[in-house]
């Protein structure tokens, strides 16, 4: 008798499985307020396993979506960046700023950045096939990025205005003082504008431009803000700045490469014969 236990047991189970579904059965043929709560029942069920479903598909298209989000947001960036200009020209992919200078505009994605060095540099996907050549800047629609030092067939290497040995020429305003702006080697979004003269007042919150006297950058990209300014050796000025840019939340960039550079070079080189 003692061996019969556990099958009495599975016998129990059996006869009130099939009770409960007896009575389920009865309650969905007695009624409307049975039928009410047995289909919102079905439907709770129904949503749950829809859901789950909708969660494990859109885990495995992740990296599709990610991708075509990637795809969108490159020309956004080409959008913004060239917004209000009124000059311009298309071919294979690159963007021809004609009013500021002939400069060739090449969306990029930033492969690798470094941020904590006082010699950060960049990698983008974009190389010589591309058309990218060394000494060319890299922006994006918050200001300066850095500038391209070499180039393979299909990545670009360059180091950043988080970089001790890089500076931009500015200017404060539209129309005030120009000289070159530093990383401030500290923050991801800070800067220096040094060697200012005393003569001319630096108010806080001005807009810092590029000034359009490299050969590298387009004038009039906005850069940053001004901050606090103090007196360096009773000489020159510095002034603090701000950076639209955060170094910390980059991931799209713009290459631009001025046509016209090799003739300028040409006329330097003329000139100091």
């Amino acid at each position: 008798m003692a061996g019969r236990k556990p099958y009495g047991q599975v016998w129990s189970a059996a006869v009130f499985l099939i009770l409960e579904i007896a009575a389920i059965l009865m309650l969905s043929n007695t009624g409307t307020l049975q039928d009410i709560w047995i289909s919102r029942a079905s439907h709770r069920v129904h949503a749950l396993i829809w859901g789950t479903g909708e969660k494990v598909r859109n885990y495995f298209t992740l990296g599709e979506q990610n991708r075509a989000l990637a795809a969108k947001n490159m020309e956004l960036v080409k959008t913004i960046h060239v917004l209000g200009q009124r000059n311009l020209s298309y071919e294979k992919g690159h963007i021809y700023d004609t009013l500021t200078g002939n400069f060739r505009m090449t969306p990029a994605t930033i492969v690798k950045l470094s941020r904590n060095s006082q010699h950060n540099y960049i990698i983008l996907d974009k190389g010589s096939e591309d058309g990218i050549k060394p000494q060319t800047g890299i922006v994006t629609t918050n200001g300066v990025v850095g500038l391209i030092n070499s180039v393979g067939k299909n990545f670009s290497y360059g180091i950043t205005l988080m970089n001790a040995r890089m500076s931009v020429s500015a200017r404060i305003g539209m129309t005030g003082m120009v000289g070159p702006l530093e990383w401030d080697g500290k923050s991801t979004d800070g800067a220096i504008m040094r060697g200012l003269p005393l003569h001319h007042e630096i108010a806080p919150g001005d807009t810092v431009w590029t000034s359009g006297y490299s050969s590298m950058f387009p004038p009039d990209i906005p850069i940053g803000i001004t901050g606090k300014n103090r007196m360096v050796d009773g000489s020159t000025n510095e002034v603090s700045v701000r950076l639209f840019q955060d170094f910390s939340a980059l991931r799209y960039v713009i290459i631009t490469e001025n046509l016209d550079r090799g003739s300028i070079e040409a006329i330097e080189k003329e000139a100091v014969k």
